[in-house]
């Protein structure tokens, strides 16, 4: 007995593990050193106080809740869990609570800091999303040739056609704006960008997730209710996007398993509770069994058959729910299946006004001269017609070095730049000719497929602005207007 007390011991003093043990209300008895180091505080300040007035504030429902769990005799699942404290501020852990053997109302917790794995958190973001973009390849490619067949189709028949010109054109464009989104979606979707800076607007985040459910192929269907009126909340839309995408397909998968009689069905929310938005899925299928719910989030654990899945989906779930400083929680649904919630903080902002061309503005660009690179030859055909019509001076080049040189020799009021181009590229480009020419720089506007990491170099800088290809002609040439003012 005297050996095993000895080891008991040795192992509560040298665990890199915080052990503490609680009383039935939580209040904290006693603690190892790892545990003093996590929080920054000596055992005499920790004892005697309630866990939960160290916890973040939006984890304290969750950290109480698993407490009344140990209290019913139940083990609660691993739970990331945020604490506060004056010293070391604020930091996530990985928590798992234990009644113990002598007084079963009372329990362990033990915490491991997840500080450093937060820094491996967007890569792990990135591999999960880059498997699924593999996985829904063959989809979108079917649904662009899909787009592009209607359109070459309408051009071919309006060779000969000559009476239903219009309306053919109508078509064409329709097809071409509809393989345009998908396109979008998908840069969207595959974008690597760790910041917490988008003012995601929940309604267009759950329109998006139902667009891009349409290239998982399923026979479960995806319903979805969104409460009006809730507000904007700073995060980053796309890993929102990724982890409740991730709980649908969750969600399917264990729909599809339990066998329905009719068309399986999965149902996502979005609701505001007090302070907090709760996103929940919801499916009928065969629900978490408690024994599981403390390993479901662990990475590449999986209940799918081997092949199917990454086993990083709900790890990856709850990386962005604690990056967004909220949380998930699993409950048993009414009737048998599971909803996983998504908790995150209610912090309403305001977003910055969008600027959009009104149809009825005029856009008078008569004699500007004006420097525009381009590398594609069917896109610099377009805007010598387009320039033409609004008869804008402008000089076409195809690449970075021709624009420098041109820059040197001739006198523009604005340069419109490809970002991306033989010579250099548009941001090389930019910063030749705001040497030469500074007054050139607040009247460059850049064109492009994605905001790349050489755009990023030169953000907060005196250029014009940047038009997303593919644009509307309107849309361009209001940005020149703009630009030279």
């Amino acid at each position: 007995m005297a050996s095993d007390f000895q080891t008991y011991a040795e192992a509560w003093e040298s665990s890199p593990l915080a052990i503490l043990t609680l009383d039935e209300e939580g209040v904290i008895h006693s603690v190892n050193p790892a545990a003093e180091l996590i929080f920054s505080m000596q055992a005499t300040q920790l004892q005697g106080i309630l866990l939960t007035q160290l916890t973040h504030r939006l984890d304290r429902g969750a950290l109480q809740s698993r407490l009344d769990e140990v209290r019913s005799g139940r083990v609660p699942n691993r739970q990331e869990i945020r604490f506060e404290t004056a010293r070391r501020g604020e930091f996530v852990t990985g928590l798992s609570l234990a009644p113990t053997a002598e007084h079963p109302r009372r329990s362990i917790s033990v915490l491991r800091d997840l500080s450093k794995e937060k820094a491996f958190r967007p890569q792990l973001l990135h591999t999960e999303r880059m498997a699924t973009m593999g996985s829904i390849a063959s989809v979108v490619a079917h649904e662009l040739n899909n787009a592009l067949a209607g359109a070459m189709g309408c051009l071919d028949v309006a060779k000969r056609e000559s009476s239903d010109f219009d309306d053919l054109m109508n078509t064409v464009k329709g097809e071409l704006v509809r393989a345009s989104d998908l396109v979008k979606d998908l840069k969207e979707y595959a974008r690597v960008d760790d910041g917490l800076s988008d003012h995601v607007d929940i309604a267009k985040l759950c329109t998006r997730i139902e667009r891009l459910h349409r290239f998982h192929p399923s026979d479960v269907a995806l319903t979805v209710e969104v409460a009006d009126g809730l507000p904007k909340l700073r995060g980053n839309s796309n890993q929102l996007i990724q982890a409740l995408l991730n709980l649908v397909r969750n969600a399917e998968h264990a729909a599809a398993v339990a066998g329905c009689a009719d068309q399986p069905q999965v149902h996502m929310t979005a609701a505001l509770q007090a302070d907090v938005i709760h996103l929940d899925v919801t499916d009928h299928g065969v629900g978490v069994p408690e024994k599981m719910r403390a390993s479901i989030f662990d990475p590449f654990y999986s209940t799918k058959p081997a092949g199917e899945g990454t086993g990083l989906g709900l790890t990856v779930v709850q990386a962005v729910a604690v990056a967004h400083g909220g949380r998930i929680e699993v409950h048993d649904t009414p009737g048998g299946g599971a909803t996983f919630r998504m908790v995150l903080p209610c912090q309403e902002v305001s977003a910055p006004p969008a600027v959009a061309v009104q149809a009825d503005v005029d856009i008078d660009l008569a004699g500007v001269r004006l420097l525009v690179a381009e590398d594609e030859e069917a896109i610099r055909r377009f805007l010598r017609r387009a320039f033409r019509r609004w008869e804008v001076e402008a000089i076409v080049v195809e690449d970075a070095t021709q624009a420098i040189d041109a820059a040197h020799h001739g006198d523009f009021d604005a340069v419109l730049l490809d970002l991306r181009m033989p010579g250099g590229g548009g941001v090389e480009a930019y910063r030749r000719i705001r040497d030469m020419r500074p007054q050139l720089a607040r009247r460059t506007v850049f064109m492009t497929g994605e905001l790349s990491m050489e755009m990023s170099e030169i953000v907060g800088q005196e250029y014009a602005g940047v038009v997303q290809k593919p644009f509307k002609t309107e849309e361009l040439m209001w940005a020149i207007q703009e630009a030279v003012r």
